[in-house]
């Protein structure tokens, strides 16, 4: 990456036990914020090894955390408020004891209790006083957007995730930022292996009437190129030319000034199309760069929307313009 990781944020959720389905849905949201580079934390984590006094373990992740999240039922409601039977709930009413303390006595500059609900209609749910701060609809199935959310957690000083897991949006920018800073090694590492693979036999097509070309397997030699940190003869060469041809490419493009122009275009669940601009020059081109998800991190597959298909020759397939243009 371009510049050093930095801490990750801790994010505790605190939530109401209403049943296996609740349950289930907060595990999703919890491991969603972790696929996006958030130290989610839960109790279920936990469950294989329970601590002694569940209580300290609240006052501990409570003291821990950068952010919490409240995901507010009408049960949650009911207990947090103490409205519950005696013996019912109390881990939400103690953490209700400690939530309420924490906002009464902090002092900080942000919020950090945030109350989210999964349903819309549930946000008249959410108890004084954490009604009183932005509250977040994070739907109950995993379709709901995380984005409003992520910038928050995500803005705050030691939010950059490392290690977690990435966004697009963010992979896309470091990419840049490293083309732009000549960091050959990282921006072939952050190609997604089709498009690393394609490159590489493109070049050799070009490149066949070459002594150290002519005469080897071309499987072999592609497969050996393509590798995220190749360490083939020819590997030099094969980097210097495409970072040359990138580079001018992308002559115009300064991170100080470039970024994503709003949010990225989802195509399917292992693909994003994040289109680049200025800024600060409204006649500045636009520089698409089609970015995949491979485990948890995103990688740049292509520069515009198409998918690479690697062969002899490598090729392309447009991306109809329904899948994606529709939140230009």
């Amino acid at each position: 990456m371009a510049e050093p990781p930095v801490p990750d944020v801790r994010v505790l959720i605190s939530y109401s036990h209403d049943g296996d389905a609740h349950r289930k849905a907060v595990l999703n949201l919890a491991n969603r914020l972790r696929q996006a580079g958030v130290d989610a934390w839960i109790d279920q984590f936990e469950e294989h090894a329970p601590p002694e006094s569940w209580p300290d373990w609240m006052r501990r992740e409570l003291d821990r955390a950068d952010f919490v999240l409240v995901v507010v039922t009408e049960v949650y409601l009911e207990r947090f408020n103490r409205e519950s039977e005696a013996g019912v709930g109390s881990g939400v009413r103690w953490e209700g004891s400690l939530i309420t303390a924490g906002l009464y006595h902090g002092r900080r500059d942000k919020a950090r209790f945030l109350p989210v609900v999964l349903r819309e209609e549930d946000r008249r749910l959410i108890p004084v006083p954490l009604n009183l701060t932005t509250s977040y609809v994070v739907g109950e199935t995993g379709d709901g957007d995380l984005a409003p959310l992520l910038r928050v957690l995500k803005g705050s000083p030691g939010a950059v995730p490392s290690g977690l897991g990435s966004l697009p949006e963010d992979a896309a920018r470091d990419w840049q930022v490293d083309l732009y800073l000549g960091n050959a090694g990282e921006v072939w590492k952050r190609l997604a292996h089709d498009l690393r693979l394609a490159l590489a036999q493109d070049w050799i097509l070009a490149n066949s009437a070459h002594p150290e070309v002519d005469g080897q397997d071309q499987d072999t030699l592609a497969r050996a190129l393509a590798e995220e940190s190749p360490r083939h003869a020819l590997a030099q060469p094969l980097l210097e030319g495409r970072m040359s041809a990138l580079r001018e490419h992308y002559a115009a493009v300064n991170p100080a000034s470039w970024g994503p122009a709003g949010d990225p275009r989802r195509i399917g669940a292992d693909h994003a199309l994040v289109v680049m601009t200025s800024s600060s020059d409204s006649g500045a081109p636009v520089r698409p760069l089609l970015m995949r998800r491979e485990g948890r991190e995103w990688f740049v597959a292509n520069f515009r929307a198409a998918y690479v298909i690697p062969g002899w020759p490598p090729r392309q397939e447009e991306i109809p313009g329904s899948l994606w243009d529709g939140g230009a």
